[in-house]
């Protein structure tokens, strides 16, 4: 399985173009550098990254992709040719680039480097762990209901936005590169391609209205909020 990493752009390609939203407001990031104590900036985003509870999230996968004919049948156009054209053509937008060589090099500076990216890796295994696996799985609306139980999309953005407890220089750059990419997910998802790939994952059940305001809050394009619902199950257990 690709990265969490790379699932940004695998999540973009699960969005049908929507109406424009506003932007989520950047809040200013002058306050008192002079006295701020020395920051690391990987040690930061390793710290963002490690609130993402890989673990579970594979045990999640894992169970739908086994036992999960719907599920399945997404992964499958998520994969395909098509698909992985039309993540290509999103990751070479000139501002992707830009910003994926401007955290190249801000890790580097900070003793880091892209590598620390390797904890979302998934390892996804051919054979249920756990036998009653085959017995929770609901299609893909059951994946969807219950990954937004397991990812902390609320958490990982407060993380990252500016604000009075996140001060940091460079994650607050981070957040400001991120916020300016909405033009180029709106314009990608506008192409021939772009649309033909969401309309295939809306044919196979995929919640693309759900997955558009994830993105969309995760990224600070909006400040829509919603309702988490409740877990239902354990996979380790």
């Amino acid at each position: 399985m690709r990265s969490i990493g790379c699932a940004c752009l695998v999540l973009s390609c699960l969005v049908a173009y929507s109406s424009p939203a506003l932007l989520a407001p950047i809040q200013p990031a002058g306050r008192a550098v002079g006295t701020a104590p020395a920051s690391n900036f990987a040690l930061e985003l390793k710290g963002v990254i490690r609130q993402i509870p890989i673990g579970d999230i594979e045990k999640l996968v894992q169970a739908y992709l086994l036992n999960d004919p719907e599920f399945q049948a997404v992964i499958r156009a998520v994969n395909s040719l098509p698909a992985y054209r039309f993540i290509r053509q999103l990751a070479n937008q000139p501002e992707v680039r830009q910003l994926q060589q401007w955290l190249s090099q801000q890790l580097i500076l900070s003793g880091g480097s892209l590598k620390i990216f390797d904890y979302l890796e998934l390892e996804i295994k051919v054979f249920n762990k756990y036998p009653f696996w085959s017995q929770l799985v609901n299609g893909i609306q059951g994946f969807e209901t219950e990954f937004a139980q397991v990812y902390p999309v609320e958490l990982i953005r407060s993380l990252l936005e500016p604000s009075a407890t996140q001060t940091s220089p460079l994650l607050s750059e981070l957040w400001r590169r991120l916020v300016a990419l909405r033009p180029v997910y709106e314009r990608v998802l506008a192409s021939a391609q772009g649309k033909a790939i969401t309309n295939e994952l809306q044919r196979l059940g995929v919640n693309i209205n759900g997955v558009d305001a994830i993105i969309r809050y995760q990224f600070g394009w909006t400040n829509a909020t919603w309702t988490t619902p409740s877990n239902n199950y354990d996979y380790y257990y």
